[in-house]
């Protein structure tokens, strides 16, 4: 944490503290202070139902309940999203809504307080970044058309983290977690007013030695990660200035490597040992200056923000064995030639034959700066908005290759060699996107009908160079191999309505463009409805959808996780021609009435999905596809079912089953390409001692299943995290 200090005190940018001074006097003569909310897209749960579209809100009530700090599992609360495990941390989520592609959450806009957090959503979307959710105060989930206004990814719908808002009274907040495999969790902020001045400082911190072991050399298999956020506000009357910082740094001991087969029976929680000096290394700095105004005929909401990020994924490429033993160099091909029953390819994962390792430093930086403003206004039935956005984004690649020998018994030598800076290796990807909505919600009572347009224009830019990178990764580039450049105009428009049956039931119509920008390439593009009703009366709460996606192009980036055969080509993006998806959801939420002062809350979730192709094609990403083919990674359902009880006394608890259905990692579904359904049981327990402190017992994957939940890359199979009990206490102040 002490690093993350120091490189704030010298990091802040001059910039931003001017124009703080600059906003704040603009408005210093207005008078009585005004509570302002963090930047939200949807509001609270109650805001929901005006909703033109489907969305939810996760609570802070509901997130500390839980105290999950895994994505994957808050997002099961809600319906149409699906998730892909990679190291049962929730460190690198995947998520799909409603069937996009759910590699690196590529697919879906991803908004910290209203501002696009991705490392640079336009040039490199899937870029392995998520904020830390241990620290995250609520979450926002917008679908359907309501999505428009959000962008760049506007096909399945956005997540919008809130951070932890700067309270109107003096306050804070200490949790203190331990659990097993060296589980440490440390969450801590406090904030004050005084005046029209505000501020919040919060620190968490998250670590674990992780619960895989490696085999024939051992090693740690967890991480480290430390997140440092500092919050300052000035209000005046109706007008506000916040500025935030966030610095963030990890190192995690993690691989994207899975096991054949053969190892997964034998032990589906070990690692080849092939993968000990596997290693991701992140920071991040992520700074913005929100201002919002009340004035008396619109509000104004104008931010500026400035990300910058840079991460070094150390991993298995390769094994230089064609020679010597006759296998395929690349570790997915490996795992695929033990799959189909090579006793070699298992003998070299295994560490019992000599081979040359090679590793590859995965080594990015990415900038994402901008500004955006919303304008909104009501002219009698009409409530505008104008929304415009203005950013650039890159991503820099540095990206080198280093060597190990694996001995006949397993052992690892040390690390050598540093090579391999040309070409891909070494490259500039850029992105100038700016873009605008107009919506137009229509009040006619009972009946509300919102219209929406969204423009984007974009221009990329990607640039190649010979050798001239060396070991300090300083970007020296001698030789120009590689210069294009493209520019995109892309217009979606959206409509949507609701209409009033009575007090408690709501009809949802939506019909909505979208699209998804490629780096260099055509954007993906489908057209979207649903269909939806919704109850609520007292505490029952209900919502059914049907949706449809009918995508005119589908379209995927090679990376090598895909586990596709075009990490020769990576980062190319290649179509997968026309593809439907359509499914059911259903959420529900009642409060029983027990005896003695107990009430029972039940909480119902569930999707049914059908996605598939509906053309045949043949391509290095995708493969041999044929009509009605299903698309990856796209269960056929999914449920989760949370029942608790809350007591007078102080002590409530929740169970908390979530049920996958089945999937495949590759749309020619062979044998290792199975996921079959799968599901786990999650409890908590909470008992308060006083109005201040509280603690808790967590224990995750109860019936400590082994299940298959992935296979990624390719054929590499992953098991479920196992039983792992934790324990904390949390103490407001």
């Amino acid at each position: 944490m002490s690093k993350l200090i120091n490189k704030f005190l010298n990091d802040v940018s001059p910039i931003f503290i001017i124009g703080f001074l600059v906003l704040s006097s603009l408005v210093v003569n207005i008078s009585a202070d005004d509570e302002v909310e963090s930047v939200t897209i949807i509001g609270t749960k109650d805001d929901v139902k005006d909703l033109p579209g489907s969305g939810a809100v996760i609570s802070n009530d509901d997130l500390q309940k839980a105290m999950d700090t895994d994505i994957q599992k808050i997002l099961t609360a809600v319906p149409g999203i699906y998730m892909r495990t990679e190291e049962g941390y929730g460190l690198r989520p995947n998520i799909s809504i409603r069937g996009t592609a759910i590699e690196r959450s590529g697919k879906v806009t991803i908004m910290e307080d209203g501002v696009l957090v991705a490392p640079s959503p336009y040039t490199s979307s899937a870029a392995y970044y998520f904020p830390t959710t241990g620290r995250i105060h609520s979450v926002e989930v917008l679908k359907g058309p309501a999505v428009v206004s959000q962008g760049p990814q506007t096909i399945g719908g956005a997540i919008n983290l809130i951070s932890t808002p700067i309270p109107e009274v003096n306050s804070g907040k200490f949790v203190q977690e331990i659990g097993e495999n060296g589980m440490a969790r440390t969450h801590a902020y406090y904030g004050a007013s005084q005046g029209n001045f505000g501020a919040l400082v919060e620190v968490h911190e998250h670590s674990s030695d992780g619960f895989d072991s490696i085999a024939n050399v051992g090693g740690d298999t967890g991480f480290d990660k430390s997140d440092l956020m500092i919050k300052a506000r000035y209000s005046s009357g109706n007008h506000t200035v916040t500025f935030k910082r966030v610095d963030l740094d990890e190192d995690s001991n993690q691989s994207y490597v899975g096991l054949s087969q053969a190892s997964f029976m034998a032990n589906p929680r070990m690692r080849y040992g092939a993968t000990a000096y596997d290693k991701m290394m992140n920071d991040g700095e992520q700074t913005s200056l929100t201002y919002v105004g009340d004035f008396d005929n619109f509000d104004v909401v104008f931010t500026s923000w400035q990300n910058d990020y840079h991460r070094d994924w150390f991993k298995v490429s390769d094994f230089n064995n064609d020679k010597e033993h006759g296998e395929q160099d690349d570790i997915n091909e490996l795992i695929s030639d033990a799959n189909n029953g090579s006793a070699n390819a298992q003998a070299i994962l295994d560490g019992q034959l000599p081979v040359e390792i090679e590793y590859k430093h995965n080594n990015r930086y990415y900038t994402n700066e901008g500004y955006q403003f919303t304008v909104s206004t009501e002219i009698g039935v009409h409530a505008l908005t104008v929304g415009y956005r203005d950013m650039e984004d890159s991503e820099s690649r540095i990206q080198a290759h280093e060597y190990a020998d694996q001995a006949a018994d397993g052992s690892l030598s040390a690390l050598y060699g540093y090579v391999g800076l040309s070409g891909s290796n070494n490259r500039l990807r850029e992105s100038s996107a700016t873009s605008y909505y107009l919506e137009d919600t229509m009040d006619f009572g009972k009946l509300a009908v919102t219209v929406g347009f969204r423009s984007e224009e974009y221009d990329q830019r990607h640039r190649r160079w010979g050798e001239g990178a060396g070991p300090n990764l300083t970007a020296v580039r001698i030789t120009s191999v590689r210069d294009t450049f493209a520019e995109n105009d892309h217009n979606t428009s959206s409509f949507g309505a609701t209409y009033d049956l009575n007090d408690t039931t709501t009809l949802v119509a939506g019909f909505h463009e979208g699209m998804t920008p490629m780096f260099g390439a055509d954007p993906e593009e489908a057209d979207n409805m649903e269909l939806g009703v919704r109850y609520s009366e007292g505490t029952t709460n209900i919502e059914a959808f049907y949706f449809a996606s009918d995508y005119s192009r589908l379209a995927a980036e090679c990376t090598l996780v895909s586990g596709a055969s075009c990490d020769a080509d990576e980062s190319a993006v290649f179509s997968g021609g026309e593809a439907e998806v359509s499914g059911l959801e259903f959420s529900g939420s009642w409060m029983l009435q027990g005896d003695n002062g107990v009430v029972y809350p039940i909480s119902v979730n569930y999707t049914s999905t059908d996605a598939t192709f509906k053309n045949s094609s043949s391509s290095d990403y995708f493969g041999t596809v044929s009509a009605g083919d299903d698309l990856p990674y796209i269960p056929d359902s999914q449920s989760s079912i949370v029942v608790g009880f809350i007591n007078d006394n102080g002590l409530s608890g929740n169970a908390r089953l979530v049920n996958v259905g089945s999937s495949c990692s590759l749309a020619a579904c062979g044998t290792y390409n199975e996921i079959e359904a799968h599901s786990y049981l999650d409890l908590n327990l909470r008992k308060a001692l006083n109005d201040s402190m509280s603690v808790y017992f967590i224990l995750e994957n109860t019936l400590d299943s082994e299940d298959l939940i992935s296979r990624a890359p390719s054929e590499g199979a992953r098991s479920q995290k196992p039983r792992t009990m934790k324990v904390g206490f949390s103490y407001d102040f």
